[in-house]
């Protein structure tokens, strides 16, 4: 057969020869090239369709694929913003742990956040693959969260061990007993019940401490008792705890998938509930309240389950959704059980408390907040370090920066419960923490838009309305600065009058500026027209004394018109030269100089004072006769 078997056997002889399978590839050849220009064509123009025809767009061709991340270049403007989008969705998770991780491990180094937590995971339980062996003192580093912890329990051991108070544990090669051998696997469901019947029947296991065996010997009754009438008993296993995933993973129908475990755990309660609230939080709060129920009445049997039900999940509520602080709060108020068991399970007092105080203050959860608050302060058990960090915490995570509700109750109803704690050292720090709750609730409110007529600046709400003269009382922290503005602007105006001609107008008897200037022009008027009014009466007496003085002025006045020689227009001018005759010539004064001038008498006239041609009082003299022959 050829590449292509018969299909292109264009000559029927049933054979494709290798000059008809070259043709054939050809043929193929030609339909992919016209296939890919068909594709390229429609590529051109969807690019080209694309925000009409633009090219600012080309950039969604090249970009990161964001669709891992739930991130479509289609839903953005510009690359940049694009690019933001996607970095925010791929390294957002980082922000959660920079105040979280107390190891040298940096989330800027990892791309993923598992990645980061696997290492973080490695970085804290590292020591035990390097610590001192202390098998023989019966101290197993996989028992204990830090390498102080187990050095300070090994060095217990070891100097108990040396005082002769306990014995050494020493790997024990036992012959096989024919009790031991009555017991088959095959003869129990799980490897758990079968481990406890083995060692309850095995004579020869060496205990470090009686108390140890007891509680041992205890735990592997109780599983083969009543591991087939009590859940608890069933999903224990007496040398590894409750196999709570297992448990979880039996009894309920789950978003995800949980690893088996028969014998010993494989998955910490807390990943348990947190891999399941990232698919359904409702489902993870219900499933942690049924573990309570049936695992916390039989926590004898397992050291851990306090911390592993209680403490342990708040410890790790930092990698759980972000929702689930506010449903806890609002589930433990809803089930006052799962909330009692919750505080009672652990003895400890959680480093997680205060978030989880001030979540149930932020949630108007007061009866659940002060239920919590007053375990933290029971739990510290007269610690002053405790109580100070558990106050400082909850304090801390209060003062959110968007409300002030929370931290006042704060404030007002748990504060004083820790002002009851006869402890120098907490007394000592009360002024303080009063004085930052007051300073942060200052700022807040000046800050926050959420109170800018609210609490200390409800008055902006009632104060006169200021947008006439451009001012808003948002603009004012207290109401006397905003008054004192206002004031200024719609009355500032009367001080430019205060020193100036105001007729009698006072500026502050007018609301307005215009107001004022208006009556103050009609004043103005007012007083122009009553000083004409008394000129005109002023000259009417004037003019009227100046008649009587003349009809009582019997002088006859004797007038001369002048003819100048520069001027064809005849002047007037008094003497009291009686000889001075038509065609005389006289000097006379011209000018307001009153320069001698030569001119010759055309007229002469006697008239009484009503009756001159010219006013007397206007009228100049006749300085002289001019002498004959004499020249000017």
């Amino acid at each position: 057969m050829g590449l292509f078997d018969d299909l292109f056997d264009f000559n029927g002889d049933g054979k494709t020869t290798w000059d008809e399978e070259y043709l054939a590839f050809k043929m193929f050849e030609e339909c992919i090239k016209e296939q890919e220009e068909d594709l390229n064509d429609d590529f051109d123009s969807d690019l080209s369709d694309d925000a009409g025809g633009s090219e600012r767009y080309e950039w969604r061709l090249y970009c990161e694929d964001g669709t891992e991340f739930g991130v479509d270049p289609e839903d953005y403007a510009t690359e940049e913003e694009y690019a933001q989008a996607l970095n925010e969705a791929k390294y957002g998770w980082r922000e959660k742990y920079e105040s979280v991780s107390d190891t040298a491990v940096d989330p800027e180094d990892y791309e993923t956040e598992e990645e980061y937590r696997d290492a973080m995971e490695e970085e804290q339980t590292a020591w035990r693959d390097t610590c001192e062996d202390g098998a023989a003192y019966g101290v197993d580093p996989d028992d204990f969260e830090s390498e102080e912890e187990y050095e300070e329990a090994l060095d217990e051991a070891r100097e108990r061990a040396e005082n002769g108070d306990i014995p050494l544990v020493f790997s024990v090669e036992c012959p096989a007993l024919d009790k031991l051998d009555e017991i088959k696997k095959e003869d129990f469901p799980n490897k758990r019940r079968y481990n406890a019947a083995y060692t309850l029947a095995n004579q020869f296991l060496i205990y470090c401490d009686s108390d140890d065996e007891k509680k041992d010997k205890a735990c592997c009754r109780f599983i083969g008792d009543y591991a087939d009438t009590i859940l608890a008993a069933n999903y224990l296993s007496h040398d590894s705890g409750f196999l709570y995933a297992q448990a979880i993973k039996d009894n309920f129908t789950l978003p995800c998938s949980l690893p088996d475990e028969d014998e010993t755990r494989e998955m910490g309660f807390s990943a348990v509930l947190c891999k399941i609230a990232k698919r359904d939080i409702s489902l993870s709060l219900k499933i942690w309240s049924w573990c309570f129920e049936q695992f916390w009445p039989y926590a004898e049997y397992d050291d851990s389950c306090g911390n592993d039900l209680s403490a342990q999940v708040i410890l790790e509520l930092y990698n759980f959704p972000d929702a689930y602080i506010t449903r806890l709060v609002h589930y433990m108020s809803d089930n006052d059980s799962f909330c009692n068991a919750f505080i009672t399970a652990d003895n400890e007092p959680e480093n997680s408390f205060p978030e989880l105080i001030a979540q149930a203050i932020r949630e108007e959860l007061y009866k659940t907040a002060k239920v919590l608050f007053k375990s933290g302060l029971e739990k510290a058990d007269g610690e002053w370090k405790t109580i100070n960090e558990l106050t400082d915490g909850v304090i801390y995570w209060c003062k959110n920066g968007e409300e002030v509700e929370s931290v006042e109750y704060f404030r007002d109803e748990l504060l004083p419960l820790v002002k009851a704690v006869p402890l120098g050292m907490v007394q000592d720090e009360i002024a303080q923490w009063e004085k930052g709750i007051d300073a942060y609730i200052d700022r807040v409110e000046d800050e926050s838009e959420r109170y800018a007529y609210t609490r200390k600046y409800a008055w902006r709400k009632t104060v006169p309305d200021g947008k006439k003269y451009d001012l808003d009382p948002i603009d004012y922290f207290t109401r006397e600065e905003y008054l004192a503005a206002l004031k200024e602007a719609k009355y500032g105006w009367r001080r430019w009058y205060k020193d100036s001609e105001n007729y009698g107008l006072n500026p502050d008897s007018f609301e307005t500026q215009e107001e004022y200037r208006e009556a103050l022009d009609t004043k103005r008027k007012e007083a122009r027209q009553q000083e004409q009014d008394e000129r005109q009466k002023e000259q009417l007496l004037a003019e009227e004394k100046k008649r009587k003085e003349y009809e009582n002025d019997t002088t006859i006045y004797t007038y001369c018109g002048v003819l100048l020689p520069f001027s064809s227009h005849l002047y007037s001018f008094r003497t009291d030269d009686r000889t001075i005759q038509i065609g005389d010539t006289v000097i006379i004064p011209v000018g307001e100089e009153e320069k001698e001038t030569e001119g010759r008498v055309v007229s002469v006239g006697q008239y009484t004072r009503l009756a001159v041609p010219y006013p007397v009082e206007k009228t100049k003299k006749i300085i002289r006769k001019a002498q004959k022959g004499a020249k000017s």
